[in-house]
């Protein structure tokens, strides 16, 4: 069996380069030998990679499930692409899935024969992506979602991943991070006074916009890139989160509906307003002077210097480089709405508030994601376990 990878392979032809496949395809019913599949000619890698998969599929509709050599990455190429094609899922969902499977899944599975693919096999990479990984449940939840669609469609009679006992092991790591990094995940109250007191010094009028936003409103990246200047309502202080930025499967930057399809409607303060109001204004200057079109109310607030979607990775770099000038705690992006959200329950003692000014469709999910930072909420746990027992 020849790999994806490997069966696609370049080659110069005067001076140009293009594409050639030479793959494994399948035994001849009648001679019982091996037939080899060599095509050249192709302009781009995609299209060879296309004609590739269009030949696992044919090999799949020859031999369908009674083929004991069917490899993991033939039937997942084949087979499974095309059932996520079908999914209806977000494109940044879709680009998502196939990123596991392309630097996590098929580098493990990718020649092993799917019949042969045991329990066993599955511990050994758990073993591989505890290594690398976080949460390798993310992976394997991935994996085995595609042995199920196998078991539904005959290829195998059993989906031998179990991910139970991986899940104990992350809980136990995930204790152990907490513990070792404490109050390093987010600032406390004071902090963030501190936070945008050193903010302000900057004179950065996008720079202490963008950052009062995610401190004080508690957005996600991908909702504050999606902001609109039709999404504020200036005179009466609100704010509308409906649609965020996510990359498809080719990291392509494009608009989506928030988290969960959750949209909620915010008061914004004072400090937090005028900051928008003073970037609106200048914005409007720079986009004459850079000889951008201002797109009106579906301008962008917060562009690149091109008028599209914003960098993340910059947006990242600037914040690590101004918390270690100042001496501030290096507190990532999305701490800064732990953050928002920490000060947010001791101002008002209200989870369901936090829920829905975090965008959260359900009330677990804000006090599993915030129980490490707000100890009280674990009370709260306790509370409502001994209502319902």
């Amino acid at each position: 069996m020849t790999t994806m990878e490997k069966a696609v392979k370049e080659y110069m032809k005067r001076g140009v380069p293009h594409y050639m496949v030479k793959m494994y395809g399948g035994i001849d019913p009648y001679t019982k030998k091996q037939i080899d599949i060599t095509k050249r000619g192709f302009k781009t890698k995609t299209e060879a990679k296309a004609f590739y998969a269009q030949k696992q599929a044919e090999m799949l509709q020859r031999n369908d499930t009674d083929n004991p050599n069917l490899t993991f990455e033939q039937f997942y190429h084949s087979h499974y692409e095309r059932y996520l094609q079908n999914c209806s899922l977000e494109k940044s969902t879709l680009g998502k899935i196939k990123g596991i499977f392309k630097n996590h899944i098929l580098p493990f599975y990718g020649d092993l024969k799917l019949k042969n693919i045991s329990h066993q096999v599955t511990l050994r990479s758990f073993e591989v992506w505890k290594e690398k990984l976080q949460k390798p449940s993310k992976v394997a939840i991935e994996l085995k979602k595609c042995l199920e669609q196998a078991v539904y469609d005959d290829f195998i009679t059993k989906n031998p991943v179990k991910i139970k006992d991986l899940r104990i092991w992350e809980k136990k790591e995930e204790r152990k991070r907490d513990n070792a990094q404490g109050d390093k995940l987010f600032y406390t109250s004071e902090e963030i006074d501190l936070f945008i007191q050193k903010l302000k010094t900057t004179d950065d009028i996008p720079k202490i916009a963008i950052f009062l936003v995610f401190v004080n409103l508690g957005l996600r990246k991908g909702e504050l890139f999606a902001l609109q200047w039709q999404d504020i309502d200036f005179p009466n202080k609100k704010i509308r989160i409906h649609q965020a930025v996510g990359t498809d499967e080719s990291n392509k930057p494009y608009i989506k509906s928030t988290k969960n399809s959750y949209e909620r409607t915010l008061d914004i303060d004072e400090e937090t307003l005028q900051a928008l109001l003073n970037w609106k204004v200048l914005q409007a200057e720079q986009l004459k002077w850079q000889h951008l079109e201002h797109q009106g109310d579906k301008q962008f607030i917060f562009p690149n210097n091109k008028n599209t979607f914003y960098n993340n990775s910059k947006l990242n770099a600037w914040l690590k480089k101004f918390q270690t000038q100042h001496g501030l705690k290096l507190v990532s992006i999305h701490g800064l709405r732990h953050s928002c959200a920490t000060r947010i329950y001791y101002q008002t003692n209200d989870v369901k508030f936090i829920q829905h000014f975090l965008g959260h469709t359900d009330i677990t999910t804000t006090v599993d994601t915030y129980i490490h930072c707000i100890p009280e909420l674990s009370d709260l746990l306790v509370q409502r376990f001994k209502r319902t027992a």
